[in-house]
């Protein structure tokens, strides 16, 4: 994609696991060529829940970079949110909030 600035690069909301063999076969393809390729192997449901835990955003593959690195933080943060007010609740069933 031409985004050589390793501070671009490594962007958290850059990181995906990827299986090893799956990253041999992508190589440096762009996303646009290969995504589609690896959502053809899971059920529709499967894969929008797949896509809400990891904070992507639909067809994030054809995306500006930088537009989705901006979209997946705003999910990202919304994920760990979700998490920390389902652990309150679930530790906490009175709903009252404690301070540590």
């Amino acid at each position: 994609m031409g985004i050589i600035e390793k501070r671009d690069v490594n962007q958290v909301a850059n990181y995906a696991l990827v299986e090893w063999q799956d990253n041999v076969a992508i190589s440096d393809k762009a996303p646009h060529e290969y995504v589609p390729l690896l959502e053809s192997r899971f059920k529709k449901e499967d894969l929008e829940k797949m896509y809400y835990y990891h904070a992507l955003p639909e067809e994030w593959y054809r995306m500006d970079y930088f537009d989705f690195l901006n979209e997946r933080r705003k999910r990202i943060a919304s994920i760990i949110r979700e998490g920390f007010e389902r652990s309150q609740s679930e530790s906490n069933p009175s709903g009252v909030m404690s301070r540590v």
